[in-house]
């Protein structure tokens, strides 16, 4: 079974926590002079139960010894109260400490990348996220070591080390994903397809096509078009180019085709494995809403009343937060109705037909004078109101 990119991001942190504890904490060790200042400091730290206290000395050795041998084991004892506490500035910076002591620790820059995406800071979530990728990358070309009994400590690494990079490939592909500047994106997915061509978090990363359309609608079609050759179900195509031809009356055939092609996909079509099954029930409603009005106005304009009326009726749940769908669509089911209450001699058409036009009428739109003559002839020839 395929696992969606939400549920595998989870499933990534959890492995990484896991091999974390599993590591240990002590990845440096201390150099204790018991006759030294240094030494004796560090003695009281080890010695020291309480976190506080053991927080203030660990503090004050920085302080006082910054560049001891023993430094790198001091940053490490601070980083861990700090990611306890949710002092993710000070994780932060204390990550960047441990990192120029020792630049291989894989943990520090995955700590530090935790933190930087805790607080929401895009450039430092992209900084970490490559440093991570970095260092597991290096990480995982360390050889099998001759003696039996560190290979179980290696292959741990190696484990800690694949989903560091996995964990890094999601989070470059999520800083992508939630950039509302679409050519800021596009660099970022572009940086991360370089880094990893077959990377499973592309098209989390990747701007949709719609997405492109807000930018750049030429492109947006052009690429829509070209993508049809080769996969003539991508609904965001089939949308694109249904839109665009809608939006100048072009080609009103091919809108109602890939209208009706759009509903039979949204229905039948598995949950991609990008998106969750919430996103996926949002957009199977988006798209049925706009796939079922496209249908409607083109079925309204090819006076096949009966069709329109379905489908505009079937949209009407999906696109109320759009006023300028909404009042077309009052608009033609007014007209349908309209036009069936004549066809088929039935009244209750002709006062459905007064309830959409009085909808549409009551809208600030292009199509509120035509709504406010349906409403007049329907006076005259039915007497409804």
């Amino acid at each position: 079974m395929k696992i969606s990119v939400p549920a595998l991001a989870l499933l990534l942190a959890q492995l990484l926590l896991l091999a974390g504890e599993a590591l240990g904490a002590d990845r440096h060790k201390p150099d204790v002079d018991p006759e030294t200042q240094d030494g004796i400091l560090l003695q009281r730290i080890q010695q020291e139960p309480t976190q506080p206290r053991k927080l203030a000395l660990l503090e004050k050795y920085l302080a006082e010894y910054p560049r001891t041998t023993s430094s790198a084991w001091v940053y490490e004892q601070l980083l861990l109260i700090y990611m306890d506490q949710n002092q993710w500035d000070h994780v932060i910076a204390t990550a960047e400490g441990l990192l120029a002591v020792d630049p291989n620790d894989l943990d520090s820059a995955h700590d530090a990348l935790k933190a930087a995406e805790t607080l929401s800071y895009p450039e430092l979530i992209a900084k970490y996220a490559e440093l991570a990728w970095d260092l597991a990358t290096r990480a995982l070309q360390t050889p099998k070591p001759a003696d039996p009994e560190e290979v179980p400590y290696w292959t741990k690494q190696m484990d800690f080390a694949r989903d560091n990079l996995a964990y890094s490939e999601y989070a470059l592909a999520t800083l992508a994903a939630g950039q509302t500047d679409l050519r800021k994106r596009k660099e970022l997915a572009l940086a991360l397809q370089q880094r990893n061509p077959k990377s499973q978090f592309l098209a989390l990363a990747k701007p949709t096509v719609l997405d492109l359309a807000k930018l750049n609608p030429a492109e947006a079609l052009q690429l829509s078009e070209q993508g049809l050759v080769e996969n003539p179900n991508n609904i965001d195509f089939l949308m694109t180019v249904a839109d665009h031809d809608m939006s100048i009356e072009k080609d009103l055939p091919r809108v109602l085709n890939y209208a009706l092609r759009i509903l039979e996909l949204v229905q039948g079509k598995p949950q991609p494995a990008e998106l969750t099954p919430s996103e996926w029930e949002k957009k199977q409603a988006k798209y049925s809403g706009w796939a079922n009005w496209l249908a409607g106005v083109v079925y309204g304009k090819q006076a096949r009343y009966g069709l329109s009326d379905r489908h505009l009726r079937a949209a009407l749940g999906y696109i109320q937060d759009d006023s300028r769908l909404t009042a077309a669509a009052y608009f033609y089911l007014g007209y349908d109705n309209y036009a069936l209450a004549g066809e088929l001699a039935d009244k209750g058409r002709a006062i459905e037909a007064a309830r959409f036009s009085k909808l549409c009428a009551g809208m600030d739109s292009p199509f509120r004078s035509l709504a406010l003559k349906n409403l007049e002839a329907l006076r005259n020839e039915y007497n409804v109101e």
